[in-house]
């Protein structure tokens, strides 16, 4: 159960690191030097870096509490659930069918890759 909660707080913390620097970059190209510079320096992106950093603290300390097989599938799942629930809320991205059952299959996947390790998790 621990290994789960560290999972989860990972994805969240990486998703939420992630979509602070989606929405810093919308509308922007980032074509000339300045453009980076700007970026890399804006209060917003430098604290989503800072839990993306926190997002790998977490996913260190789910590796050493849970197998690896167990962790790195349960993590990417949750991670990708939270990314496509991100996408379409907040910035609007369109899901077809086609990405409906894509999805379905991915967490599919995920759940029977993670099926023979969930006793080794804590």
């Amino acid at each position: 159960m621990k290994a789960v909660l560290y999972c989860a707080l990972y994805a969240m913390l990486n998703v939420s690191g992630a979509a602070i620097i989606k929405w810093n970059l919308k509308g922007k190209v980032l074509s000339t030097l300045n453009d980076w510079i700007n970026l890399l320096f804006n209060v917003q992106v430098i604290s989503a870096f800072a839990l993306i950093f926190v997002s790998m603290l977490v996913i260190f300390k789910a590796l050493s509490v849970a197998n690896f097989t167990f962790v790195i599938p349960v993590s990417a799942g949750i991670n990708f659930v939270l990314t496509v629930i991100a996408g379409y809320y907040i910035f609007k991205d369109h899901l077809s069918m086609v990405s409906f059952i894509g999805f379905a299959l991915i967490i599919s996947g995920i759940i029977l890759l993670s099926l023979n390790s969930t006793q080794h998790a804590q």
